[in-house]
């Protein structure tokens, strides 16, 4: 539509607006907005939308005011929808919660008249009014709304046909609150049959779609309370196979869910160039319990021998019910199958049998090589394991990862080869070594002679430390020997002054010559041969005294400027520097 038929829609519409035909109103906005949103106008026509909603209320509140409440409540509806189309959440569930009062107010109208046909169409609004409230989410104004409903009706509903569309909310209620199946079954079923054949009757079919609409939330809840089914599908494809071979499709059907997946049904789907050979293309299933899963299994082969390779697709779908009949689908894969005119595993074998063979000779050369062996043997021992790694993998059917790992460790091989066989290299490397077991030696030797050096001055410094405690020492030694050569001194001359006074005692005695008695002149002979003696013994002690004063052991001599045991120390230590250093100095010089 031109700009210029989309400029005429919204003028027609402003003046059904002003004309109070708010109804045409609303569906030239909502046809001006559509025309808009397909010229990629998408704010004009969010603003010409809401529009079309308020337009849709404005009529509403006409009828209202003239106490057409179906009409006001279609019209609310009308809104809501637009306002749903605009993920105006807030002001949809305003439009449908006045839907829903319109439609109570329109019920009470009918039941007013008393007769059961009226009564009929009342009640039939007045259950899709709870549906409406159901389809927003209010779950407990809808069913209090019933209750209140029957209550205040209970003696008009008389008739069977009306007691039951009057029991629909309380069934639904029911079977949401014990999560009955069955229940909800029969609520389900009495939705379709008899509420929307007695709404039709009440001229309000345009309201079924709202009553579907809350039916499917009362599900939602349901479900939301029921333990449901969650099928999980895996396929399991042969590798390694050839076009000449019949060859096993599988696929595992698993429920990993909490409730039971019911009339479970799956079909293979097999790309052209395959043919079923034996199995059941579809295939059902009552139900499959939580935790359980089942096995469909379907031989094939290839169509025809081809030459190469060719990729094949494979598939499986199907569908499954939980408890309220809701159907979800399963799928497994596609999945890829690939058929070759050889055998990979085969061929891999005797790939790995040769590659084995290579890291027998690469040891040996290795053993021989003039090249440190044992870093590069570590590294045969490595590729040994991932080869072993590798036929574990043909075995388990992982060939591309088989082949791979066998071409890596074919690499390797050849760049060792290349390593082993470069004579300029090994040349390069033994120099290499050579010059750096030297350089490691001389630096070595040189940090002996660090050391060397280090540890004699430390026990240079430690020998003079001794110096100052040996020094005192002498100097305590001097003074006792000075001590003791002048005490002897003083006692030679106290002995010297014994001997003086013991002469003159002696020249003083009388002599035995002096007396006439013989035991007087013995005893005075007595008397000086003991002073005599005792002289002559004090005399000869007096001279051993000289002897010993003036002994050179009592002479401490000069007082030395390092203590002896110091001074030969320090020379033994200067000795010993000099011969090592000497010894490091020629083995240095020979690197």
């Amino acid at each position: 539509m031109a700009d210029e038929g989309v400029r005429r829609l919204i003028e027609e519409a402003t003046r059904e607006s002003l004309n109070q035909s708010f109804v045409e109103a609303g569906k030239k906005y909502i046809a001006a907005a559509e025309a808009l949103e397909r010229k990629g106008k998408d704010t004009e026509a969010h603003e010409t939308y809401k529009k079309a909603a308020e337009a849709y209320e404005k009529a509403a509140d006409n009828y209202r005011s003239s106490k057409s409440y179906k009409n006001a409540a279609l019209n609310m509806c009308l809104a809501g929808d637009v306002y749903a189309d605009l993920a105006d959440s807030e002001q949809a569930i305003r439009a449908y919660v006045r839907a829903a009062e319109d439609l109570l107010a329109a019920s009470d109208e009918h039941l007013m008249w008393g007769e059961d046909a009226e009564t009929q169409k009342g009640t039939a609004l007045a259950v899709a009014a709870t549906m409406i409230y159901l389809m927003v989410g209010m779950e407990d104004k809808a069913f209090q709304a019933a209750r209140a409903f029957s209550a205040k009706n209970a003696s008009k509903l008389r008739f069977p046909a009306t007691i039951r569309l009057s029991q629909i909310p309380q069934m639904l209620e029911s079977a949401i609150r014990s999560v009955d199946i069955d229940s909800f079954a029969s609520a389900e079923n009495a939705v379709v049959t008899e509420l929307k054949a007695a709404l039709s009757n009440a001229n309000a079919q345009q309201f079924i779609k709202y009553v579907d609409k809350g039916l499917d939330m009362a599900r939602e809840i349901l479900r939301g309370q029921l333990k449901v089914p969650k099928v999980q599908a895996h396929l399991e494809i042969p590798v390694d196979m050839t076009f000449s071979e019949e060859f096993p499709l599988q696929v595992v059907i698993a429920n990993a869910g909490d409730g039971d997946a019911l009339d479970v049904k799956a079909e293979w789907y097999l790309d052209d160039g395959l043919i079923l050979v034996s199995g059941e293309k579809v295939k059902s299933f009552a139900s499959i319990p939580p935790g359980e899963s089942v096995t469909m299994e379907i031989v094939a082969r290839a169509a025809e021998q081809l030459e190469g390779v060719r990729e094949y697709e494979v598939l499986v779908r199907g569908t499954y019910l939980d408890m309220l009949k809701t159907e979800y689908t399963l799928q497994a894969g596609p999945g890829t199958l690939v058929l070759k005119d050889f055998k990979m595993t085969e061929k891999l074998q005797h790939d790995a049998d040769v590659t084995e063979g290579r890291l027998s000779l690469l040891r040996s050369s290795i053993e021989q090589s003039g090249l440190e062996s044992e870093p590069l043997l570590r590294v045969v021992d490595a590729l040994s394991d991932a080869l072993v790694r590798a036929r574990t993998e043909i075995g388990e059917k992982e060939l591309d990862t088989a082949k791979a790992r066998i071409a890596v460790v074919n690499q390797m091989v050849d760049t060792l080869d290349s390593l082993i066989g470069d004579d300029e290299l090994i040349a390069r490397v033994k120099q290499t070594r050579e010059s750096e077991k030297k350089a490691f030696a001389k630096a070595v030797i040189e940090g002996l002679r660090e050391y060397l050096v280090a540890a004699v001055q430390k026990g240079i410094a430690r020998a003079n430390a001794e110096a100052q405690p040996a020094l005192a020492q002498w100097d305590d030694s001097a003074r006792q020997l000075k001590d003791i050569a002048r005490k002897v001194q003083e006692l030679k001359e106290e002995i010297s002054e014994v001997v003086a006074s013991l002469e003159q005692i002696y020249a003083q005695l009388p002599t035995a010559a002096t007396t006439d008695s013989p035991e007087e002149a013995a005893r005075r002979t007595k008397t000086r041969n003991a002073i005599e003696e005792i002289r002559s013994k004090l005399a000869t002690l007096r001279g051993k005294s000289e002897e010993i004063a003036t002994a050179s052991i009592l002479q401490p001599g000069e007082r030395p400027a390092v203590p002896e045991k110091v001074e030969l120390a320090v020379g033994i230590l200067r000795e010993l520097q000099d011969q090592v250093a000497d010894i490091l100095q020629k083995k240095q010089a020979e690197l």
